[in-house]
């Protein structure tokens, strides 16, 4: 006989946090800090130097990285940290920073002012070096919650109502009956450990993986002893979190020529994807978005790359559909470089139970899943940054100054 709704519950919260009942260190941990800054990185991608990035960056020193906030500047700090000691040539307004206004959504009568951080890796062909191949990722993240949650709970909670949607991003929610049912479970639970206080929006995922996955990229690009023909773009967006303001900031105010840039790659949220993170999900599951948008060539070399890994990806094209009510494709920064006509190609793993909660913490991400991801997206700019023409448009240029459409 099937268990009934409440007792899978009962079941599934109890393995969560049994799973935890050793501790379960959290991204600020002493512990994991000490672990992540006693190591260096290598010129090569690997899992490791991912792991010492992201334990870093979304720490809880960096208070949940809002735009143009204390936290979210400590981390641009170890973002130009890392161009230095790299000597990745900065291309921002001053040095790396380009200063970028803040303006959240809805408008706002005080500007706050945050900074995109900017480099290039000059090309190695003497005529194709003036061209660019632009990658990028989001900085910023949602920073502190307003009130101090038990994080334990909070994520067996929104593991219990995600694994009730089917672990799909399209799901419109569970029943009261189901959320009743969730809580009793939960609170029969609690007395099996301590709770953990926190109040910190790490995003560890959304976009710590994207920013240091371009980390990891910049410097194996940076010590190769042969660099790509055309110049690679490096950009650190901030304010994507609170309405793409420095994308939009970037690309109508750029520090290179714009018509230089031939095509864009946006890294955000590309850790997670595993089949406990979504339905469909696994080891060779991604998510792409954007390129046949304007340049069926651009799709047809992503797809080219893809073929010639180790273990090629399994692209998931549904949140690319025309309308699809999820909005992705307006959703993140790429969008302001393709309303400039700049072909996109937007990747992650998918939305998950700890999409803009206090558990998306490094601790969850899928580390060899990950690694593989960057190496396939460092390959793919190689592989645009080599080709003797740019990606052909033979799809209808949007207006740049009309509304993002899906």
């Amino acid at each position: 006989m099937p268990r009934s709704f409440s007792s899978s519950v009962l079941l599934l919260l109890s393995a969560i946090v049994a799973a935890c009942s050793g501790g379960c260190a959290s991204s600020g941990s002493t512990s994991a800090r000490a672990d992540a800054s006693s190591r260096t990185t290598v010129a090569a991608i690997t899992e490791q130097d991912l792991r010492t990035r992201l334990y870093i960056f979304a720490d809880d020193s960096m208070e949940g990285r809002a735009a143009g906030t204390p936290g979210h500047e400590r981390g641009l700090r170890y973002i130009t940290g890392e161009l230095m000691r790299l000597r990745i040539t900065p291309r921002g307004d001053s040095g790396y920073y380009q200063r970028v206004p803040i303006v959240r959504f809805g408008g706002s009568a005080d500007t706050m002012w945050s900074h995109n951080v900017v480099a290039i890796i000059e090309g190695s062909d003497p005529t194709l070096r003036a061209q660019y191949v632009a990658l990028g990722a989001h900085s910023d993240h949602v920073g502190i919650t307003r009130r101090t949650v038990e994080h334990d709970s909070v994520r067996a909670f929104n593991r219990a109502i995600w694994e009730a949607q089917g672990r799909d991003a399209n799901a419109r929610g569970v029943t009261p009956a189901q959320r009743s049912a969730i809580r009793i479970a939960l609170d029969s639970l609690r007395a099996l450990r301590a709770p953990r206080r926190d109040s910190i929006n790490n995003g560890a995922d959304d976009d710590g993986s994207g920013s240091m996955a371009l980390l990891e990229i910049a410097e194996a690009f940076a010590t190769a002893r042969v660099k790509p023909k055309r110049s690679l773009l490096l950009v650190w967006h901030t304010g994507e979190e609170v309405g793409l303001n420095g994308s939009e900031w970037f690309m109508d105010h750029p520090t290179v020529p714009r018509e230089a840039i031939v095509a864009q790659i946006n890294l955000d949220m590309i850790g997670r994807g595993t089949a406990a993170d979504v339905a469909g999900g696994g080891e060779d599951y991604l998510t792409v978005l954007g390129p046949r948008r304007l340049s069926s060539e651009y799709d047809a070399w992503v797809r080219a790359v893809n073929a010639k890994q180790p273990l090629p990806f399994a692209l998931d094209y549904q949140f690319d559909a025309d309308g699809h009510p999820q909005q992705f494709y307006c959703r993140s920064d790429h969008y302001h470089y393709a309303r400039y006509g700049v072909p996109i190609a937007f990747f992650f793993t998918s939305i998950h139970e700890d999409y803009h909660q206090v558990t998306d913490e490094p601790q969850y991400i899928a580390y060899p899943k990950y690694t593989r991801v960057t190496q396939f997206l460092r390959d793919l700019a190689a592989y645009v940054a080599d080709q003797p023409s740019r990606p052909a448009i033979d799809r209808p240029l949007p207006d740049p100054n009309g509304r993002c459409r899906q």
